[in-house]
């Protein structure tokens, strides 16, 4: 008597996983995060994994292994991220990035200019100036005209203005106008350069950036030509400052009033002791940066370990269930066969 043994695909699969090891478990594929590679010992497949370092930090690469840091995982911005640190040698690339990069051929100006002008327009019709309107019609696109023409310093004005030449240039180049072309070309560089810098993460950092030089500059000036006593008399006031709240700080330092007489300072430069509060605003949002910076790394560093653990959880589950599976096949057959 034949006997039919069922073995379809809803009990046992026909072909593993391919982006696992049936051995280890570990990907078959790289990962989208750094990871170090080496050779299954038992299929003799390559395998990507993460290795955790001491204590959990970093990644522990072994002899023999590959650690691999994936295309476009490290990403440069003004705005600090978790997977990428600018230092000062990178600014020159980030601003290539920026103002440079994807730059058009002679022969690909006409492309280049009218793919500007769609991102232009994208951006302009996503404006609070643009909303109710129908840009469809000579009205409505006047009507954006006068609203974005009430600040003409504005990024939303910048980028409209930057849409404005590109139509320009592209019309001086169809009608054989080569000068207008240049000064509409000129006009529209300027303008979307505006928009860059007025972007508001790259705007913010150029502002806080003044803002720290100016506090260097004025303590450094301040101190430049003071007495031992003078000197002193700063280590002692530090305490008082740090005190203060930032209300009383901010008070101190944008009041324009004279702060001796409000700390019960008599024999100091005012322009001393405005230096030193303002140091103490920022070192205090300094400090404030750095605890957000490391709150997002620890939950970025909580929800990779989550991530992990439970991919291996689900690695686990699934063998179980493989390996739970054929001990019922084979029990199956001796039963059947006994």
């Amino acid at each position: 008597m034949n006997q039919t043994i069922n073995t379809s695909t809803s009990e046992v699969p026909a072909v593993l996983p391919e982006k696992f090891c049936p051995q280890c478990g570990k990907s078959t594929l790289p990962l989208s995060v750094p990871h170090v590679s080496t050779e299954c010992k038992d299929c003799g497949r390559t395998v990507h994994f993460v290795r955790p370092g001491d204590n959990g930090e970093g990644i522990r690469v072994e002899a023999g292994e590959q650690f691999t840091i994936p295309a476009g995982w490290i990403t440069l911005s003004l705005e600090p991220k978790a997977n990428g640190k600018l230092f000062r040698s990178g600014l020159p690339f980030l601003l290539n990035q920026f103002f440079v990069s994807n730059a058009p051929t002679e022969e690909s100006i006409t492309e280049f200019v009218d793919n500007l002008e769609k991102e232009f327009d994208n951006y302009v019709e996503k404006t609070e100036a643009a909303k109710g309107l129908n840009l469809a019609t000579e009205d409505g696109t006047k009507e954006l005209i006068a609203r974005l023409e009430a600040d003409k310093q504005s990024r939303d004005w910048y980028i409209f203005a930057a849409s404005m030449f590109c139509g320009g240039i592209k019309w001086s180049i169809e009608n054989e106008n080569a000068q207008r072309a240049a000064w509409a070309g000129y006009m529209m560089g300027t303008f979307r350069a505006l928009s860059i810098v007025s972007e508001p993460v790259f705007e913010e950092t150029l502002w806080r950036g003044y803002l720290a030089n100016e506090v260097v500059y004025e303590a450094a000036a301040a101190a430049g030509n003071r007495s031992p006593a003078e000197l002193e008399a700063l280590k002692k006031l530090e305490p008082l400052f740090q005190r203060l709240d930032e209300t009383a700080l901010h008070a101190l330092v944008d009041s324009g009033l004279a702060i001796g007489p409000k700390i019960n300072v008599k024999h100091l430069p005012e322009e001393l002791l405005r230096a030193l509060a303002k140091h103490q605003l920022a070192t205090r949002e300094r400090e404030r940066q750095e605890i957000r910076q490391a709150e997002k790394d620890r939950r970025e560093d909580e929800r990779t370990t989550r991530k992990d653990r439970r991919e291996d959880i689900e690695l686990r589950i699934k063998w179980l269930t493989i390996g739970a599976t054929l001990a019922g096949i084979v029990a199956s057959l001796v039963v059947k066969f006994a």
